[in-house]
C-alpha cells in the first residue's frame, strides 16, 4: 500500500521560479521584522539590519544583540506571566494518557477533551492559536465578608484586576489579588507526575489548591466555591436527552459530586484486554465525572443542582442537596463550598478535584482513514478504577505522596544552574502525554499520534527524536518497542519494522531510531532480562538495514523517511543515522555474549565512518544521487537540518563518535551559518511553499537551504514533490531544531545551541500564541519531546542501568553546575564544582535508588588528575581512577546502592 503524505497542506505553493529579492521585499519584511518583535514584548534579539545583510536571505552575521545572548546563560528568574499574556495560555494539567484538559491564564478550565470524540489538528493553530473556551459550565469563586459588606469575586480576570501566571510543567500557580478584595488567593493546580511511576502520573485528575490569606486588618468570612457541569454524554445525547443525575458521597475524607446518567452501564473496571460487545456500543463520551473537595470540615457544603441564574453568584445560592436529577431545559450543575473564617494575616487552602472516567475510548468509530487494523481499544484508567469517584477516592487516600513527590521533582527539577527559560522550554513539551496525541489502551499498550489527531501509530520516524519519555516514563518506551516496534510491527523474515506499527512499511531513520531508543530502553533498566527478550528481533531489524549496505558502510535503494518520499543515493542524515544504529546493536550484542554480531557491526560503523568523509563537501555533508532516479525528491547539495543526526542520537546513548569530528563540527558550523536566521520573514518571503511555523520577525533554524549554485528548491522537487512534500524542506519545525540544538550545546557550540532552544521558546510567547502547545502538523507535536534531548545535552548526561554506570560532564557553567537526572531506578541532583585545583561532584538521590559501579566525570582541558576521594556519606569508597583526555573514569571495588537521601561524593584534585 503506497502511502499518502503525511502532512496534510497548508500554504503549500509550487516555486516553478524563484524571484529575486528585491529592496522592495526586503522593506516590507523589515517592516514586519520590527512589527514582531514589538508585539512579542520581549527583549530585542539581533540587529540592527542593513539591506546588504538580506542580499543573503539567511544573514551570516546573526548580529545577536549582547543583551539577548547573556540572556541565554544567565539563570535569571522565574517566568511569570501577566495581563494580555495569560489569554492564550494552555497548560496540561491532565494525567498523562487520561485526556486532554488544559489551565487557562487566569485559572480557568478549558478545552474539556475528555470525551473520546476524534479530533484533527493540521499545524494551522500556529498561525491561529485556538481561543480558550468551555463547552461546560465549570469554575471557581470567592464570597467574601468584612464587617457585614459581602462581595463575590470568580477566580479569573473577571473577578480580580491582578492575577500572574507560573507555569512550571507538571506545577502551575497563579497568584489573584484586587486592591478592593481584602484577601489574596493562591492557585496550585496539578495532576500527580512522579517520574519512573507511569501509574502515579497516569490518573484522570486535575488538582486544584486554593490557598486564601486575609491581607486587611479585620477578621474576614470567605467562602470558596466549586461548581461542576455533569457533562456525561455531552456529545452522544445533548440536552435532556441524556437523564442526567448528581449524587453528592462523603467519606475517604472528602466530600464529593460524581456525574452519571441514568440507566447508565454499572460502574465496573476494564478488563486489561479489548473491550467487550457490549462496552463497544457504548457511546464514547458515556461515563462520570467528579468534583471533590478534600480534608472535609463539618461547614462544607455540597449542593447536587445550582438552581436559576447567573454563576457565580447561583453556586453559592445553591440549597444543599444529595440527590438531583436534571431539570428540563437547564443544564445539571453541582457545587461545593468551602467556608473559612480568617483573622488578619491569617491563610487557609482547599484542595478540589476535577475528576473523569470515560472507558469507552474506540478509534474504529472514529472512522479516520488507515485506523482499520487498530483493534487496541478502551482506557487503561478504567483498567484501574470503575469511576470518577473511585479516582477521586485514590487520589484522596494517597494525596500527601502524589503531592509531594510531584513538587519534589518539581523542585528537584528547577533547583538547578541551568536558566529558568531553558527549564521550562526542556520539560514542558513533555505535556505531550497529557495531550490527545498520547493515549495508553485498556491493555497497557502505549500508542500516540504525531500529534493529535494527526498521523497514526507512533511513527517510528517521529517519535525516535522525542527523549522525554524514554527518560521519565522508560516502561512505556520499552512497552512500544516489545509490543509493537519489536513486536506486531516487524515483518520476519526481512526484518523491516512498519513504521506506523499496523501498517505502512519500513522508514530507514524510523528503523535505525528504534534500534537506538531498544539501546536506550536496555540502558534505562536496571538487568540484561528485558534486552534479552527482545534480542533476536532487535538483531533482525539491524540485519534489514545491513542489507541495503553495499559494503561500504553506507545506505542505498529506496529509503523512505520522515520528510514522506523514497529519497534515492547515499544521503549523510540517513546513513549517519545507519552508522549509530550499527554501534548501538555492537554494544547490545556484547551485553547479550553475541561477540560475532558485535564484531560485525563495529567493523561496518568503522568503514562507513570513514566513507562518509565522501559526503562531506567543503563545508558540510551533501548527498550523492542515483543516477537511475533523478527525478526524486533530495536535498542534494543543500545545506539540510539532519545531515549529522547519526553522531547527535549516539550522544544521547554515549556511543563512540559515528562520524568524524571534524566533518561534524564544520557542519554544525555551515547549519548556524546558512539555516539559523533572527528573521524567517526574509527567506519565506521568497520560499512560499511549505506551512508556516515561523513567520516574519521570529528566529528559526530552516530545514534546508541552497547556498551553493549546483543546486536549488527546484532541483530538490524533481519530478517526485508528491503533494508538495518537498516545501518540507523549506520550513522550520522545532523538533528538528531541538535536535541540532542539543548536538550543537554537545560539541562546544553552546551559544549557539542555546540561541536555536531560545528562539523556539520566543516563537511560543504567550502574546502570540500558547507556549505549552507546540505545533508541527498537529497540535502538541510529538516531535517536540526532543527538547529534552537538549536538556541531557546540557549535562553531558550518560548513563547505564545493567553496568550501573552514570557520568555527567556539564556542557554549561562546570565551573558551578547543579541539574536533575533520572535512572532506572529512581531520580535525584548531579552538581559540580570547581576551585582552584580541585572539583567536587556530587550525586544526590532524591527518589528510589540508584546502584552505583562506576562514574564518569570530566576535568577542565589540558588537566592532568593526581588524586580522588569516593564517599557515601562519611563512608571512603576503594575507587580505580583511569584519565583519558579530559574523561575521568571511575570504577568502584563494590557497586554500592543509594537510596532517597544518600549522597556519592566524588573530589578530584588535579594539576
Amino acid at each position: 500500500m503506497k502511502e499518502k503524505n503525511m502532512h496534510p497542506k497548508e500554504h503549500t505553493h509550487h516555486n516553478s521560479n524563484k524571484p529575486a529579492f528585491d529592496r522592495r521585499s526586503f522593506l516590507k519584511t523589515s517592516s514586519l521584522t520590527a512589527a514582531g518583535f514589538a508585539f512579542s514584548r520581549m527583549p530585542l534579539m539581533a540587529g540592527p539590519f542593513t539591506r546588504e545583510d538580506f542580499d543573503q536571505i539567511v544573514p551570516a552575521d546573526k548580529k545577536l544583540t549582547p543583551e539577548w545572548v547573556k540572556s541565554l546563560f544567565a539563570r535569571g528568574e522565574r517566568t511569570v506571566y501577566r495581563g494580555k499574556d495569560l489569554e492564550k495560555i494552555g497548560m496540561p494539567v491532565g494525567g498523562i494518557c487520561a485526556g486532554q484538559l488544559y489551565l487557562g491564564g487566569d485559572g480557568k478550565l478549558w478545552h474539556w477533551d475528555i470525551f473520546n470524540q476524534p479530533r484533527r489538528t493540521d499545524g494551522s493553530t500556529y498561525q491561529n492559536p485556538l481561543v480558550p473556551a468551555s463547552p461546560i459550565e465549570q469554575g471557581f469563586a470567592l464570597e467574601v465578608t468584612v464587617d457585614g459588606k459581602k462581595q463575590v469575586r470568580p477566580l479569573t480576570q473577571a473577578g480580580f484586576a491582578d492575577i500572574s501566571f507560573c507555569g512550571e510543567y507538571p506545577l502551575a500557580n497563579i497568584e489573584y489579588q484586587d486592591p478592593k478584595v481584602p484577601v489574596t488567593v493562591s492557585l496550585e493546580a496539578f495532576s500527580p507526575f512522579v517520574p519512573l511511576h507511569t501509574d502515579d502520573s497516569s490518573l484522570p485528575v486535575t488538582v486544584l489548591r486554593y490557598t486564601v490569606r486575609n491581607t486587611g486588618s479585620a477578621k474576614v468570612e470567605v467562602r470558596l466555591a466549586g461548581w461542576l457541569e455533569n457533562a456525561v454524554c455531552l456529545v452522544s445525547a445533548p440536552g435532556d436527552a441524556a437523564k442526567r443525575r448528581n449524587r453528592v458521597q462523603r467519606g475517604q475524607g472528602m466530600l464529593l459530586i460524581q456525574g452519571e446518567v441514568e440507566n447508565a452501564p454499572a460502574e465496573k473496571v476494564l478488563k486489561p484486554e479489548l473491550m467487550s460487545e457490549a462496552d463497544l456500543k457504548q457511546p464514547l463520551d458515556m461515563g462520570t465525572m467528579a468534583l471533590a473537595l478534600l480534608e472535609t470540615q463539618a461547614s462544607d457544603r455540597a449542593a447536587a443542582a445550582v438552581g436559576a441564574g447567573n454563576f457565580p453568584d447561583a453556586a453559592f445560592a445553591a440549597e444543599p442537596a444529595d440527590q438531583a436529577a436534571q431539570p428540563n431545559g437547564r443544564k445539571l450543575v453541582g457545587s461545593i463550598i468551602r467556608t473559612m473564617t480568617l483573622d488578619a494575616g491569617k491563610e487557609a487552602t482547599a484542595t478540589f478535584l476535577v475528576t473523569w472516567h470515560f472507558p469507552y475510548l474506540d478509534m474504529q468509530k472514529w472512522k479516520i482513514e488507515r485506523m482499520e487494523n487498530l483493534k487496541d481499544n478502551g482506557r487503561y484508567y478504567a483498567t484501574r478504577f470503575p469511576s470518577a469517584a473511585a479516582v477521586a477516592g485514590h487520589v484522596a487516600a494517597h494525596f500527601a505522596a502524589l503531592h509531594a513527590q510531584t513538587r519534589l521533582w518539581h523542585d528537584t527539577w528547577y533547583d538547578s544552574t541551568l536558566p529558568y527559560w531553558f527549564l521550562d522550554r526542556t520539560m514542558l513539551n513533555t505535556g505531550c502525554l497529557a495531550s490527545a496525541t498520547s493515549h495508553r489502551f485498556a491493555t497497557g499498550r502505549f500508542w500516540g499520534w504525531e500529534g493529535v489527531g494527526c498521523c497514526e501509530g507512533t511513527c517510528t520516524h517521529v517519535w525516535h527524536y522525542a527523549h522525554a519519555v524514554g527518560r521519565l516514563f522508560p516502561d512505556l518506551e520499552r512497552d512500544v518497542r516489545k509490543r509493537t516496534d519489536f513486536g506486531t510491527a516487524i515483518e520476519k523474515p526481512s526484518g523491516a519494522i512498519r513504521h506506523r506499527g499496523e501498517g505502512f512499511g519500513l522508514a530507514v531513520d524510523g528503523q535505525a531510531g528504534c534500534i537506538l531508543r531498544a539501546y536506550r530502553e536496555h540502558q534505562m533498566t536496571s538487568d540484561s532480562a528485558w534486552l534479552k527478550d527482545l534480542w533476536p528481533n532487535i538483531k533482525l531489524a539491524m540485519q534489514c538495514l545491513m542489507k541495503m549496505d553495499r559494503g561500504d558502510g553506507l545506505l542505498d535503494g529506496h529509503q523512505h523517511n520522515t520528510l514522506d518520499a523514497g529519497w534515492y543515493g547515499q544521503i549523510a542524515w540517513l546513513s549517519g543515522l545507519y552508522l549509530a544504529s550499527l554501534r548501538a546493536a555492537a554494544e547490545m550484542a556484547t551485553d547479550m555474549g553475541d561477540a560475532a554480531f558485535a564484531a560485525e557491526c563495529r567493523k561496518i560503523a568503522d568503514t562507513g565512518r570513514e566513507s562518509i568523509k565522501k559526503l562531506f563537501d567543503q563545508e558540510y555533508f551533501i548527498n550523492l544521487l542515483d543516477p537511475k532516479y533523478p527525478n526524486a525528491v533530495n536535498s542534494g547539495t543543500g545545506c539540510e537540518i539532519d545531515q549529522v543526526f547519526g553522531q547527535s542520537w549516539a550522544y544521547q546513548v554515549g556511543l563512540d563518535r559515528v562520524i568524524p569530528q571534524q566533518e561534524t563540527r564544520l557542519a554544525l558550523q555551515a547549519l548556524w551559518r546558512y539555516n539559523f536566521t533572527p528573521d524567517c520573514g526574509a527567506y519565506r518571503k521568497i520560499y512560499k511553499g511549505g506551512r508556516f511555523f515561523a513567520l516574519a520577525g521570529e528566529a528559526g533554524m530552516l530545514m534546508c537551504t541552497f547556498p551553493r549554485k549546483d543546486w536549488s528548491f527546484e532541483n530538490a522537487s524533481g519530478k517526485g514533490n508528491m503533494d508538495g512534500v518537498c516545501n518540507l524542506l523549506n520550513e522550520v519545525m522545532n523538533g528538528f531544531e531541538y535536535q541540532v540544538a542539543g548536538h550543537m550545546i554537545w560539541e562546544g557550540m553552546a551559544q549557539q545551541g542555546l540561541a536555536i532552544t531560545r528562539a523556539v521558546h520566543d516563537r511560543h510567547h504567550p502574546s502570540k500564541r500558547n507556549p505549552w502547545n507546540e505545533v508541527e502538523c498537529g497540535d502538541h507535536y510529538s516531535r517536540s519531546m526532543a527538547s529534552y534531548g537538549v536538556f541531557i545535552a546540557a549535562c553531558g548526561f550518560e548513563y547505564h542501568g545493567p553496568k550501573q554506570h552514570i557520568g555527567f560532564a556539564p556542557r554549561l557553567t562546570p565551573e558551578k553546575f547543579k541539574a536533575p537526572f533520572t535512572s532506572a531506578e529512581g531520580w535525584g541532583s548531579l552538581s559540580q564544582s570547581r576551585t582552584g585545583k580541585t572539583q567536587i561532584n556530587r550525586i544526590d538521590v532524591k527518589s528510589g535508588g540508584l546502584r552505583v559501579k562506576s562514574l564518569a566525570l570530566e576535568l577542565p582541558p589540558g588537566a592532568t588528575l593526581k588524586t580522588t576521594t569516593v564517599a557515601v556519606g562519611t563512608q571512603q569508597l576503594t575507587a580505580k581512577a583511569t584519565q583519558s583526555g579530559q574523561r575521568v573514569e571511575l570504577t568502584l571495588a563494590k557497586e554500592v546502592t543509594l537510596n532517597a537521601n544518600e549522597t556519592i561524593t566524588t573530589k578530584l584534585e588535579f594539576a
